[in-house]
């Protein structure tokens, strides 16, 4: 079908609609439902190659008519294609960010869990120097025949003789025997 014949023909689907048995394919009614069984094959096939010529003739026209609306819908397809690739590309390298910002959180937590499992172990450590400290001390005072013992003092030595870290430190527990004598002494007069 050459060119010239897309262009010159003015024809519309009318002339399908002319045709009794094309027009059952354009137009929905009851009245073209018989035709098929009155027309023989070769007939039906003759008639359905003139409909599709005429399409083809009437699709060269639409296109001949309208090319540069076409054209510049394919140049916008196109256009569409290079955005939606780079936006692909875009949400990938966004991805690998994500990925690597991740890592580096995961990362960073870790390195702070850590300092924290330490800081608790120093805590507790000095802590514990603290109380041992604290227990040389009092045995230095409760060894002292001059000073009087007040009720703070007695609750801490309450507190420190049933501490069991203190008890599994070996160089302190002579202190401790000292203070837990004290202790029994004082609640003995007590009461």
């Amino acid at each position: 079908m050459s060119l010239v014949n897309c262009v010159d023909s003015q024809n519309n689907l009318s002339v399908l609609g002319e045709d009794e048995y094309l027009s059952q394919f354009t137009v929905l009614n009851d009245k073209s439902k018989g035709i098929c069984s009155l027309l023989s094959v070769d007939e039906q096939l003759k008639k359905l190659n003139k409909g599709l010529m005429h399409m083809e003739t009437l699709i060269c026209h639409q296109v001949y008519k309208n090319h540069e609306d076409l054209l510049n819908q394919v140049t916008w397809i196109e256009n569409l294609e290079i955005i939606i690739n780079e936006i692909s590309l875009q949400l990938q390298n966004l991805q690998s960010l994500v990925e690597l910002l991740k890592s580096r959180i995961t990362e960073l937590f870790l390195k702070v869990q850590t300092q924290v499992v330490i800081l608790n172990r120093l805590h507790a450590t000095c802590d514990l120097l603290r109380k041992i400290t604290r227990t040389q001390s009092i045995t230095l005072q409760a060894m002292d025949k001059e000073n009087i013992i007040s009720p703070n003092i007695i609750f801490e030595i309450k507190e420190l003789i049933e501490d069991k870290d203190l008890k599994s430190i070996t160089f302190l527990s002579k202190d401790l025997i000292k203070l837990r004598n004290i202790y029994e002494k004082i609640n003995k007069y007590s009461v």
